[in-house]
């Protein structure tokens, strides 16, 4: 096999010779990954699509609450129904990372969300948003359908955004380079929700939001394009039918239960961390009185302890254990839910924002880590789009509590499912031996 001695001159499906020693960018080990000049390609594609992703999410659920009067139970559902289809097509999506080119894959799911985008900031743009509904053509169901689309879209990403940081980074640079590409989500998490707060309450209006989202889709494609994947394997996926390419993928899932047991870890911030980011406006508006400003500053905090997080880990990696640290997280992040319902404070609740910001990213950097490391480059698409599958159980989760919340009341609803995600949560760190010895 060739050796290429150029990684910017790799050819796909050739591996270069892997490195012993670890790189630095600018001078700094916290960047290792970014030395490498298709993960860059990649780092700014997610980046983007992280940022017009948190625009969405908090915007779907302001403009819900306006068009609905404050129905908390179809504020919560339009937001959670965005993960629904991984239920169903999520698997397939894997299959397909597996099968086709990723890099065009990519690129071409987001030239689509550009144009879902800016069509439907168009709708809105045309519709007159009152506090108490619209007197536009724009109707709550459209809202459903938006993300539904969307949703879908984004279910075809996933998968791909997991499986390509191996294909672009060698083996010794891949914690580093989890640990980065969460910084996408976090960072994003900061900067979006407050920038789209921001342009709700300056302008009044929620279309500027959807086109910003779609530019962000259109500097994603633009980032994707020139990307290649030197560190990929040539796939055999294409010599047998997708039927058997799915066999394949939950056979070696099966049969390696450490990543069954690490895919159902994933369970904790799917079904408590993001439920919670979801009801956001209900809790807002409902238990503190404030507003959308309010919302988006609560994300951005959440987004900060995120960074805080992901730089940590980039710069020492997990100094107790990649599976200590993943159990501890957990621990910390459903306690400081329990906190937060308990005590509906605007200074704790940032406080909390902060600490759930920090753990989750913790076990967002560290489970997939683990999941990708312990993954065959053949089956990474498939074995990612499993490991997302826990995100379809999110609306769900969603509605639960988004019906909780209708027929009792937001603080009832986060202490019952906080306390319960902790009671797990320490069983966890008790029993699950196996995840504990994973470094």
């Amino acid at each position: 096999m060739s050796q290429p001695t150029n990684e910017n001159t790799a050819p796909r499906d050739t591996q270069p010779e892997e490195p012993d020693t670890h790189r630095t960018w600018l001078g700094l080990r916290t960047f290792e990954a970014l030395s490498y000049r298709d993960y860059r390609y990649l780092w700014s594609c997610n980046f983007l699509v992280n940022a017009a992703d948190w625009l969405q999410i908090l915007t779907v659920g302001w403009l819900m609450l306006r068009l609905t009067d404050g129905n908390a139970l179809l504020t919560g559902t339009v937001v959670g129904i965005r993960t629904l289809p991984i239920l169903f097509i999520g698997p397939w999506a894997g299959v397909l990372a597996d099968r086709i080119d990723r890099r065009k894959l990519m690129a071409s799911t987001q030239g689509i969300l550009a144009l879902t985008a800016v069509l439907f900031a168009i709708l809105v743009s045309v519709s007159e948003i009152t506090e108490t509904g619209s007197t536009g053509p724009l109707k709550p169901w459209h809202l459903f359908l938006y993300v539904a689309v969307t949703g879908v879209l984004h279910t075809i990403i996933r998968p791909l955004r997991h499986a390509l940081v191996p294909n672009v980074v060698p083996r010794i640079a891949m914690p580093n380079a989890m640990a980065l590409q969460a910084t996408t989500r976090t960072a994003t998490r900061l900067i979006g929700p407050a920038l789209g707060g921001v342009l709700i309450e300056v302008f009044g209006g929620y279309n500027w939001n959807f086109y910003l989202e779609s530019a962000a889709y259109i500097g994603a494609l633009i980032a994707i394009w020139p990307l290649r994947t030197p560190y990929r394997t040539k796939s055999t996926a294409n010599e047998s039918t997708m039927l058997q390419n799915m066999g394949e993928g939950l056979s070696y899932i099966w049969n390696h239960k450490v990543i069954l047991y690490l895919i159902a870890i994933m369970l904790i911030p799917n079904l408590v961390f993001q439920p919670v980011v979801f009801i956001l406006p209900i809790f807002v508006s409902d238990i503190l009185g404030s507003s959308e400003g309010i919302g988006g500053m609560l994300l951005s905090v959440m987004g900060v302890g995120g960074v805080t997080a992901s730089i940590i880990v980039a710069t020492y990696g997990f100094k107790l254990g990649t599976g200590k640290t993943i159990i501890y997280a957990m621990i910390l992040g459903t306690a400081s839910i329990l906190v937060m319902s308990q005590v509906p404070l605007l200074p704790v609740t940032i406080a909390m924002f902060l600490i759930m910001g920090f753990a989750q990213t913790h076990i967002r950097i560290g489970d997939p880590t683990l999941v990708q490391t312990l993954s065959p480059d053949e089956l990474r698409g498939r074995i990612s789009s499993f490991y997302q599958f826990d995100n379809g159980f999110t609306p769900l989760a969603v509605l639960l509590i988004g019906a909780l919340v209708q027929f009792t009341n937001a603080t009832f609803a986060l202490t019952l499912v906080s306390a319960a995600s902790l009671i797990i949560s320490i069983a966890t760190l008790i029993f699950a031996k196996q995840i504990k010895k994973l470094d």
